[in-house]
C-alpha cells in the first residue's frame, strides 16, 4: 500500500498532479491517498523528490549491519542540490569526489527553488544589454543596510555570472532559459539591471501541475540535472552515497580537514579526504533549532506553520562546527515565513486571493489589516489572529473580472495555463473541507468560515461604506483598491490563508572564498561550505538582499574553484573572488 507521509510532504502538487486515478487529494492541509481509487502503480512514489510518498511494505527489509566502510577521496561533499556545482567544477579538475545524500534521492531544497539571477554574461552583451556588475554589488550593499560585507556581495555577483559562463558550456541554455529585458517581464524579486533570466515554464519533472508557485522542475531542478548530465558524459570521478548522512568533521593534528565520518543504515562510512564541501541545506525541519534561533514563536498558535522545506533541513553544517567548538551568530541566521496565502493549496486561487481590492476576514468575522501590505508585512499580524487563519472574501463577478484582466495583461503572459483553469481549479477547491468556502449567501458563507453571520455581514457592510466614501477608515488601504461586494448577488467565496515558511538559513560562517570560519576569524583549511548552511546573505528578521538560489550557485561554483586551488596548493582564485 502506497501512502503520504505528511510530517515531511511538502505539498508539491507532484504527485497528485501526475496520478492517473486522481487518487491524491487535500485532508485538511495536506495529501492524502484514496485507498479506495489508488491501483498501487507506485507511480506517486516515483516522482515525489522527498520519499513522503512510499509504499509500506508488508514484511519491511532488516537492515544488514555492516562494519565501518572507509572510502579514499581529494572532497567529500556534503549535500546534492546546489553542492552538485561544487562537486562538478572540482572533478573536471581531476578531483576524485563523494558526495553524501542523507535522502534517498538526491536535490533537497535545491529542487524547489526556481531561479537565480545573472547580471551580466555573453548572452547579455549578444542582447546589448551593459555590464552592470559594479552596479549591482552597490545595489545589494545597499539592500542589505551595508550589513553584509562587501566581499560576499561580491562573490554572489560575480560568482553568478561566472557561474553561468560555465554552464552554459554544459547545456544549451537558451533551450530552457529566456533572457529578457526587465521592462518586458512581471517579475518582481531581489534582481538588478536591465536583463531578467527566466525559465518561464517548468521544464522539467511536475509538468501536469497547474501551479507555478514551487517545484519540482524549474531552475534547481535544470541545474541539477545538468550537472547529473556532466558527470556522465564527461565520465567524471563523481561517487554520490545516497541515504548517508554526515555527522562528524575530522581534523588532522594541524587543524586541517582530513576526513568526514557518515553513517548510512547499516552503519558507519568514513571517507579520507583533504577538504570538504558543506552543502547540506538550512535547518527548516528541525524544531530545537526553529526554538531557538527564530525571531519569532514558530510553534505558537493552534495552526501549524505549513513548512517547505525538506525534511533532511536539519542543520547538520551547524551539529558539525558544534562539535569543533564552532556556535552559529544567532543575529546572522534567518527564518523565512509569511502570510496569509493560501498555501499550500493552488497558486491561481492564492494569486487572486491577494489582491488587496478583496478583504481579508479573520475567523470572528472581523477584518483585521491594510490588505496591500501583502505577506511580506502580514507575518506578526495573522499570528495574532484567532488560530491564525484569515479568508480573502470576494462574489463570483469579482474573481471572474479579476481573472479576465490577468489573461489580457501582457505580464502575465508567461502564466496562461496556470490562470486558465481558475475556474475549475475553484471550484474543486469548494469540495475540499479547507481551502475554499463557496455559500450562495454572505451569512451561509460566514458559517462555513465559522464566524457569526450578523459580525460578519455587518463587518462587510461598514466595508461597502469604506468604498463608497472612498476612505478606509479602519486601515487606510489605499482607495484605488476599495471595492464593493456586492451583498445579493452570489455565489460567494471566501479563500483561505496561513502562515508559510519556505525555510531556514544560516548558522556556518564563510568568508568571500566560501572558507568557512571559526568564532576567531581564523580558517579552517580544506573546509568550505555554500548555500542555504551559511551565514552570508542573512541577517535576523531581514530578507536576503539576493536570492538564495543565487547565492547557492555563486558560492558553490566560488567554492569548487577555490578547493581546486586548494587541492592543487595554489593560491589564485581562478573565478573566485
Amino acid at each position: 500500500m502506497f501512502v503520504i507521509n505528511k510530517d515531511i510532504c511538502v505539498c508539491c502538487h507532484n504527485c497528485a498532479s501526475e496520478c492517473p486515478m486522481q487518487a491524491i487529494d487535500f485532508v485538511g492541509t495536506k495529501y492524502e491517498i484514496d485507498q479506495e481509487k489508488c491501483v498501487q502503480c507506485g507511480l506517486c512514489a516515483k516522482v515525489c523528490h522527498t520519499t513522503a510518498c512510499h509504499e509500506e511494505p508488508v514484511n519491511p527489509a532488516v537492515i544488514k549491519l555492516h562494519d565501518t566502510i572507509t572510502y579514499d577521496a581529494d572532497l567529500v561533499v556534503v549535500g546534492t542540490g546546489t553542492g552538485m556545482v561544487s562537486a562538478v567544477k572540482a572533478a573536471q579538475a581531476g578531483k576524485k569526489v563523494i558526495m553524501l545524500e542523507k535522502s534517498s534521492k538526491t536535490g533537497g531544497n535545491t529542487d524547489y527553488a526556481h531561479g537565480y539571477f545573472v547580471t551580466y554574461s555573453d548572452w547579455h552583451k549578444e542582447m546589448g544589454i551593459p555590464d552592470e556588475r559594479e552596479g549591482a554589488v552597490a545595489h545589494y550593499m545597499k539592500n542589505s543596510d551595508y550589513e553584509i560585507e562587501e566581499g560576499l556581495i561580491r562573490t554572489a555577483v560575480y560568482g553568478t555570472c561566472d557561474f553561468f559562463s560555465w554552464l552554459c558550456t554544459l547545456c544549451d541554455i537558451k533551450e530552457t532559459y529566456r533572457l529578457t529585458r526587465a521592462e518586458d517581464t512581471d517579475f518582481h524579486g531581489p534582481m538588478y539591471g536591465q536583463g531578467v533570466l527566466e525559465m518561464t515554464n517548468r521544464r522539467f519533472d511536475n509538468l501536469l501541475c497547474r501551479d507555478d508557485a514551487i517545484g519540482p522542475g524549474w531552475g534547481g531542478t535544470h541545474v541539477k540535472y545538468t550537472m547529473m548530465d556532466a558527470i556522465e558524459k564527461q565520465n567524471l570521478d563523481v561517487r554520490i552515497l545516497t541515504s548517508t548522512a554526515a555527522e562528524h568533521l575530522i581534523l588532522d593534528d594541524e587543524g586541517k580537514i582530513c576526513g568526514i565520518e557518515a553513517r548510512d543504515p547499516g552503519g558507519i562510512v568514513k571517507i579520507n579526504c583533504k577538504a570538504v564541501m558543506l552543502a547540506c541545506g538550512g535547518w527548516g525541519r528541525n524544531d530545537e533549532m526553529l526554538k531557538e534561533y527564530a525571531d519569532f514563536d514558530f510553534f505558537g498558535g493552534e495552526t501549524p506553520i505549513h513548512r517547505f522545506s525538506v525534511w533532511s533541513d536539519t542543520g547538520d553544517g551547524v551539529k558539525m562546527m558544534h562539535e569543533l567548538g564552532v556556535e552559529p551568530d544567532p543575529q546572522r541566521m534567518f527564518v523565512s515565513c509569511f502570510g496569509p496565502k493560501h498555501h499550500p493549496f493552488n497558486n491561481s486561487i492564492a494569486d487572486f486571493a491577494l489582491e488587496p481590492i478583496f478583504p481579508q476576514i479573520n475567523i470572528l468575522g472581523k477584518r483585521w489589516f491594510n490588505e496591500t501590505e501583502g505577506i511580506m508585512n502580514g507575518l506578526e499580524k495573522i499570528t495574532a489572529q484567532p488560530k491564525e487563519i484569515s479568508y480573502a472574501i470576494f462574489q463570483y463577478d469579482m474573481i471572474k473580472e479579476m481573472a479576465d484582466a490577468y489573461a489580457v495583461n501582457p505580464a502575465y503572459a508567461n502564466k496562461k495555463q496556470f490562470y486558465a483553469t481558475w475556474e475549475a481549479d475553484l471550484d474543486h477547491e469548494a469540495t475540499l473541507d479547507t481551502p475554499v468556502k463557496k455559500a450562495d449567501t454572505l451569512a451561509e458563507l460566514a458559517v462555513l468560515i465559522g464566524a457569526n453571520p450578523e459580525v460578519f455581514v455587518a463587518e462587510l457592510e461598514k466595508y461597502n461604506g469604506f468604498c463608497r466614501k472612498g476612505v478606509d477608515e479602519d486601515f487606510g488601504k489605499d482607495s484605488k483598491f476599495l471595492k464593493e461586494i456586492p451583498l445579493d448577488k452570489g455565489p460567494y467565496y471566501a479563500v483561505y490563508g496561513q502562515r508559510f515558511s519556505e525555510a531556514a538559513f544560516g548558522g556556518v560562517t564563510v568568508n568571500p572564498k566560501c572558507q568557512v570560519l571559526r568564532n576567531d576569524g581564523s580558517i579552517i583549511p580544506g573546509l568550505y561550505a555554500g548555500g542555504d548552511c551559511t551565514s552570508a546573505m542573512h541577517r535576523k528578521g531581514k530578507l536576503a538582499p539576493i536570492s538564495e538560489l543565487t547565492w547557492g550557485m555563486a558560492s558553490n561554483y566560488t567554492a569548487g574553484c577555490n578547493i581546486t586551488a586548494y587541492l592543487e596548493g595554489r593560491e589564485e582564485k581562478e573565478g573566485g573572488r
